[in-house]
């Protein structure tokens, strides 16, 4: 029996993602920072029913559950059916200085965090954020008090001790020595990494007026070897770019970071905070794209999908793609677009190098998968 040809559109447009609010020990031990299901790029994203509890407030962009099926599980019927799909999830670790002289920059991060997480949200992308640093300490002068809670929506609004709002939001309760930010990350991954995605792009903010006494190669060393995951990872920083009067040292180490891992800088001197929380929200945006792999639809019961009948042609930003299928990775350079089966993966298909550039510059596309669905031999 000859197959019959079935469609399936996707639509790879950044969501947003729901909220869940749940109060945390701000003590946590190993282990204890909720686990999160992997993020997988190019995953359908499902359905959210968490909600703020105020209307007014902000941070959760619903989700839709649009799901690609097959109508009659019976048949291979021809079907068109549209799913939205993620931008790369971002995983944020931001570390903030808890010394003294960092009253003013403490104050900065409380104030700005929800904006900066709002910017990310608005853009699409699903992010999670881990906050190192000590909590209010009511036991210390508010004028050297740089402790930090942070209130809803990105908060769960248990503050002063309690503002973990997982899994969009974690605070571990750290105190920050001057020059021990980079050291803390290190020691604490076992508490934090549950956070980290695979497949998400990772991103590092330090905040602090002075400088690492762990070396930019040391920490870099040592970070990637926790995980091949986080070998991209991005070091960004407010940090001390000369000796001026608000700085404790330069912060050389960090600069150093920054530059070997392709990340931003915002100078600490000029204690103009909102443009540094604007700079390092559009560098994290710019960290997620639209996925370059895609997943082969589920067959109906009792069908096969023949792998040599997919056609697949890309809508990026309202330009048709018709992208051609090649059998292995460095065929991609015979095509202007093309695509390939993963070789470790054969339900995976892949976009070429130079049509996932194009991919990686959109605001949006629209996938079409033609696939051909045979009918097994009858007896």
């Amino acid at each position: 029996m000859s197959p019959r040809n079935t469609r399936l559109t996707f639509l790879l447009l950044g969501l947003g993602l729901g909220t869940a609010c749940s109060g945390v020990d701000r003590d946590k031990e190993v282990g204890e920072i909720e686990e999160e299901v992997p993020a997988t790029s190019g995953a359908v994203a499902e359905e959210t029913t968490d909600a703020v509890d105020e209307p007014e407030v902000r941070l959760d962009v619903a989700g839709t559950d649009d799901g690609v099926g097959f109508g009659n599980q019976d048949e291979c019927a021809t079907f068109a059916e549209t799913a939205k799909i993620d931008k790369t999830p971002a995983d944020i670790i931001i570390v903030v200085d808890n010394s003294p002289s960092m009253v003013d920059e403490a104050d900065a991060v409380q104030a700005r965090l929800n904006d900066f997480s709002q910017q990310i949200v608005d853009a699409g992308i699903d992010m999670r954020v881990l906050l190192l640093t000590a909590y209010p300490n009511p036991a210390v002068a508010p004028s050297i008090d740089t402790g930090i809670c942070i209130d809803p929506p990105l908060g769960g609004g248990g503050c002063p001790g309690n503002d973990d709002n997982q899994p969009l939001f974690a605070h571990l309760h750290e105190n920050i020595g001057s020059s021990h930010a980079l050291q803390k990350i290190l020691d604490t991954q076992p508490i934090w990494r549950t956070m980290m995605r695979p497949g998400s792009s990772k991103h590092i903010i330090v905040v602090s007026d002075d400088d690492s006494y762990v070396t930019s190669d040391e920490f870099d060393a040592q970070f990637r070897a926790f995980d091949p995951d986080y070998a991209d990872y991005h070091l960004h920083g407010i940090v001390s770019l000369s000796n001026c009067f608000f700085a404790d040292t330069i912060g050389e180490q960090y600069i150093d970071l920054a530059g070997m891992t392709d990340g931003v800088l915002g100078d600490l001197c000029a204690q103009e905070f909102q443009p540094l929380f604007d700079l390092l929200s559009t560098a994290v945006q710019e960290g997620s794209s639209l996925a370059c792999d895609w997943a082969l639809p589920e067959p109906p019961e009792g069908h096969t999908i023949d792998p040599d009948s997919v056609d697949v042609v890309l809508d990026v930003d309202g330009t048709e793609l018709l992208i051609s299928h090649v059998g292995v990775l460095p065929e991609c350079a015979d095509v202007t677009d093309g695509w390939y089966y993963d070789p470790e993966d054969p339900t995976t298909l892949r976009a070429c190098p130079q049509t996932c550039n194009k991919l990686e510059a959109a605001s949006e596309a629209e996938l079409s998968i033609d696939v051909g669905c045979a009918q097994p031999p009858v007896g």
